[in-house]
């Protein structure tokens, strides 16, 4: 992995993925950070007893090289953040290590809590979920950096869903208001395989996040899912490949962004159904709200059919300010502008809110999005009057 990315250059801005994002900022020089402070969390302290394997990746390293050794490198991940992938493999530096064996169900949510203890460094954390045959497991990793300085933090994701594994990841991004977040992520779907992902983006000066989806195995079903709440001038570049490779596979993508002030928003998502994808059904979906005339989104949905037998391949994106009637409905039953507004932007949110059905993810991710659109009561509130 060193080699190779040593070999590959860096986006140059041509590249349809990378249009709308430029790297000629992206702070290089900050010291690389060897190990941010790592937090597990587990529902159960006896599943280690039970084989399940929970800790940050140079520790599993050492207590179980065979196992990161066979799942660590395994896939290129998305093509369009091939350099930076290549970088996290060759030089990583943290990130969590889960392992769940065969036909195990883990009750509860497991947390990593990753926090830097300053934002003016590189940090390339590499995080490797494996969830073996049968087994079932959700994992929370929140993120979180200091505001004020500039930095990189290049995390990268691999999620192996063995055939039957149940696997839910969600990742919270609060990293501080100086940083780039320049991340990657690649799932794995066997055959009979579930995987749902989450993404609450609330931090960073720039995120560019790269997401590459394999429905590999007959029967697999995959759900992507996002939460964006961006202000000042946050800028956040979104691109996503869901490609469909084995028969009877089903992938839907939901992504919800609510920008304010002069934050930025683009999502560039294609559908590939391969020739092999037969009776498979898949839809993505980009929604943003526009809180501010000066905040501005690109969404841009792209299908590539290989096959005619489908059962469903569609996508919808829209971008635009919050519709005056409903506005004014909300004004109308007392609320004034502010407050209607929130509601608003709540209620948008409850899309992919209904879609999470564990409650600590979900409460850590409206705790996120309330420091941005208000308080996290609010958001209990509008689901009890829903």
């Amino acid at each position: 992995w060193l080699e190779r990315a040593l070999e590959t250059p860096f986006p140059t801005g041509l590249e349809e993925e990378w249009r709308r994002t430029s790297l000629k900022d992206l702070p290089r020089d900050g010291v690389l950070l060897e190990q941010a402070e790592f937090r597990p969390e587990l529902p159960d302290s006896r599943l280690a007893e039970r084989g399940v394997v929970f800790t940050d990746l140079a520790t599993a390293a050492r207590e179980h090289p065979d196992l990161v050794r066979r799942y660590l490198g395994r896939g290129e991940g998305v093509a369009s953040h091939a350099a930076f992938w290549a970088l996290s493999l060759a030089g990583w530096t943290g990130g969590t290590f889960l392992y769940v064996p065969r036909g195990l169900e883990v009750d509860g949510t497991l947390i990593a809590r990753i926090t830097q203890p300053t934002s003016d460094a590189t940090f390339l954390p590499h995080t490797l979920v494996v969830a073996d045959e049968a087994s079932s497991v959700t994992l929370l990793e929140e993120l979180v950096s200091p505001d004020g300085a500039p930095g990189w933090f290049g995390g990268t994701v691999a999620i192996h869903a063995q055939p039957g594994a149940r696997v839910r990841y969600a990742n919270l991004q609060r990293l501080g208001d100086g940083v780039w977040n320049i991340g990657a992520q690649r799932v794995e779907v066997g055959s009979d395989a579930s995987v749902t992902t989450l993404n609450t983006e609330v931090g960073s000066r720039v995120t560019k996040l790269g997401l590459d989806l394999r429905m590999s195995g007959k029967g697999g079903t995959s759900l992507l899912l996002g939460l964006l709440a961006a202000g000042d001038e946050q800028h956040i570049d979104i691109n996503s490949l869901q490609d469909l490779i084995a028969d009877h596979t089903t992938s839907d993508l939901l992504y919800l962004s609510a920008l304010y002030d002069k934050a930025r928003a683009a999502f560039y998502g294609v559908t590939r159904v391969e020739e092999t994808a037969r009776q498979s059904s898949s839809y993505q979906e980009c929604r943003n709200l526009l809180l501010s005339p000066n905040a501005g989104a690109e969404p841009i949905p792209v299908l590539e059919i290989k096959t005619n037998d489908l059962l469903r391949c569609g996508h919808g994106a829209t971008a635009g300010a919050i519709d005056p009637i409903q506005r004014f409905y909300a004004e109308s039953r007392g609320l004034d502008a502010a407050e209607a507004e929130r509601m608003i932007v709540r209620g948008f949110f409850e899309q992919v809110i209904a879609k999470i059905p564990v409650e600590p993810v979900r409460s850590a991710m409206l705790a996120a999005l309330a420091e941005r659109i208000g308080h996290a009561e609010a958001f209990d509130e509008t689901e009890a009057a829903a």
